[in-house]
């Protein structure tokens, strides 16, 4: 059987291809593509390590801006709403990618695509409008300058029609500021990478779905007894389900689960322990964040729903209303030392309006405030701000600055460790970065969660492995505790698998095994697959050959298009160095010594050289990558 003929199901079956430059639009089968990777980010990170160049640049007009939903989005199985953005890392210069949810990815598939890989630079603010098999680049010079909420708005009275979906940027994408995010409906955000920037760069200001088609699954029965039998699955998880309907992802019992009651990094690094009262400010039902939900909301195919509608009918800033609040948002204001729920509702949703990623910002301006604390910068710098930690007026109105590159946000817009290259006086040593990119995560306590951070391939993110906990991370063997080093490597290769899976499935990771609900297994993902895409595949299957594919095609993009080490997968120095301050975990950091062996055994689970970090021939050809190894390790050809 060819390797397309091998998917016979679940994909709309094209990929759009755009050349900005040109204005041409042409497709090609999306098939032999999923069949190599099972699709989504997989079939991303084929196309650009397939045809990217080494020593191209993120602004470079070769590279590539990919959108791809899973192969599994458009249908009944749960959760399958999600979309990768894949293009080159705008901090490290490696592999970079961002996931959203909501109904693009779905609308996308009924407009008769997988992927839109977009290529070039437009001489003029465009937008692109793909719809039923055809796509249209139409002029957007009236929407630059505009943020999401208003480009959404603008769109939808334009086109007439309250159906379409909109991936769009904000001015922060428009002024390349590097941390700027791609929203979709205005509220679900890929941040990671600076999508958004690449995005801006292009001058591409928003990619607008609509079809009216539909997906077909290989085994409609078989399907939706697969999918029947996940429900069951949730459903017999009914407190989380409930927490989840009720809450949204902001659930602030998060705050109290052992260890992690703990490990909000405060005041940039400086402590690792935020006392109680300050989070019970944050958690006060009457005056706190849950005083301001008004609902929750579901993205496409949802059993449950996160998405928590915030709205404000007083105090600062009682115009901010808006959809999406995460845990993220109170892990962002601790790094201020802020704990006014009013300022933490505003932090979020003003990121969401300019479109800025909340996790850039935090972990950014977070190292801008200690530099004013320690003298490396004063209010003649700041355009008269008084970065004080607990301001968070003066954190408002620096994102504004950030977006619009205005005065100090000029010299921020270009990324943090460039900032830090030109404030010096040691300020580098205080911004908490992975691979260039500003990171928001903790290290110190929770041991396995920071070793997913460091190691993940797009500089510093926690959905490629990171763990929260034993009911998180598979199968019995994976026997720990969050705060200690032993068995943890295990744990977190097992789930930068499963996610591997869910994003090329492009299904949601709360309802997948990062959750903890244990909604969805392994298991159900090879049921999904074979009755949904008719391919033949056991779980061992997905979990050892076509995880391992995804994780190695972005390692090795890594290799060709950076000099990225071993080192670059520990944790930041500062973690490395100082303890924790206060509270239960005193004394606690990132050893040095114990991360190396946590990363000898990581290594080594995913077949990589435990020395370098680096991958082997026998290791590629294994999973099927010969024509990777062969570019990755020419010396080793014959």
């Amino acid at each position: 059987m060819s390797e397309e003929g091998k998917i016979r199901g679940a994909l709309a079956g094209k990929i759009l291809r755009v050349d900005l430059a040109t204005g041409k639009t042409w497709t090609e089968s999306s098939k032999p593509y999923a069949a190599r990777t099972l699709g989504g980010r997989g079939t991303n990170s084929l196309i650009l390590i397939n045809e990217i160049e080494p020593g191209t640049k993120w602004s470079d007009a070769a590279n590539l801006l990919c959108f791809g939903a899973g192969s599994l989005v458009g249908t009944a199985a749960p959760g399958a709403c999600r979309t990768d953005i894949s293009t080159i890392n705008v901090f490290s210069g490696g592999k970079g990618s961002a996931n959203v949810g909501g109904s693009w990815g779905a609308e996308l598939k009924y407009a008769g695509f997988d992927h839109v890989i977009i290529r070039g630079k437009a001489e003029r603010p465009i937008y692109l409008f793909i719809t039923d098999g055809r796509a249209e680049i139409r002029d957007a010079a009236w929407l630059w300058g505009k943020t999401t909420y208003e480009t959404e708005n603008l769109l939808r009275q334009e086109l007439g029609d309250e159906r379409i979906e909109i991936a769009a940027i904000g001015p922060a994408g428009e002024n390349r500021v590097r941390g700027s995010a791609v929203l979709v409906d205005t509220a679900k955000a890929a941040g990671g990478s600076g999508v958004g920037c690449v995005m801006g760069d292009k001058r591409l200001k928003a990619v607008v779905v609509r079809g009216h088609g539909k997906i077909e699954v290989f085994d409609p029965r078989g399907f939706m007894e697969a999918v029947a039998k996940t429900h069951r699955q949730c459903e017999a998880n009914l407190a989380k389900v409930q927490s989840m309907r009720q809450s949204g992802a902001a659930r602030f019992e998060d705050l109290d689960f052992e260890g992690w009651e703990t490990c909000m990094v405060i005041r940039n690094g400086q402590d690792d322990y935020w006392e109680r009262k300050k989070r019970a400010q944050l958690m006060n039902p009457e005056t706190g964040i849950s005083s301001m939900r008004r609902k929750v909301r579901a993205c496409f195919s949802c059993p449950t729903g996160c998405m928590p509608f915030m709205e404000k009918a007083r105090g600062k800033y009682p115009e901010m209303k808006g959809e999406g609040f995460w845990i993220n948002a109170l892990w962002g204001v601790a790094r201020f030392d802020i704990s006014d729920p009013e300022i933490a509702v505003a932090f979020w949703l003003l990121a969401n309006e300019l479109g800025l990623d909340t996790d850039y910002v935090a972990a950014g301006l977070a190292w801008v405030f200690e530099c004013y604390e320690r003298g490396f910068i004063d209010q003649k710098d700041t355009d008269g701000l008084k970065l004080d930690w607990g301001n968070g007026e003066a954190l408002i109105r620096l994102m504004r600055k950030l977006a619009y590159r205005e005065g100090i946000g000029n010299l921020l817009a270009d990324g943090m460790v460039e900032a830090a290259k030109k404030i010096g006086q040691g300020s580098e040593y205080y911004l908490a970065h992975v691979k260039g990119q500003p990171s928001i995560e903790p290290f110190r306590i929770p041991k396995g969660w920071g070793l997913g951070v460091a190691t993940s391939p797009v500089a510093g993110r926690h959905l490629r492995g990171a763990i929260r906990g034993p009911i998180h991370s598979g199968p019995g063997g994976n026997d720990y505790d969050i705060v200690h080093y032993p068995n943890q490597a295990k744990a977190v290769v097992w789930q930068a698998k499963t996610k591997e899976l869910e994003d090329n499935l492009g299904i949601c990771n709360y309802v997948g095994t990062w959750s903890g609900a244990h909604y969805l297994r392994p298991a159900n993902y090879a049921e999904l697959v074979r009755t949904g895409m008719g391919l033949s595949v056991t779980e061992e299957d997905l979990m050892e050959h076509y995880a391992p594919v995804g994780r190695n095609l972005e390692k090795a993009f890594n290799s060709l298009h950076t000099d990225l080490t071993r080192e670059d997968d520990l944790p930041p120095q500062r973690f490395r160095q100082e303890e924790i301050q206060t509270g239960p975990y005193k004394g606690f950091k990132a050893d040095e010594d114990q991360y190396n062996a946590m990363l000898d055994e990581f290594y080594d689970l995913w077949g990589w050289d435990k020395t370098t970090g680096m991958q082997t021939r026998e290791g590629l050809e294994k999973i099927g990558l010969k024509d990777v190894a062969d570019r990755l390790l020419p010396e080793e050809k014959y």
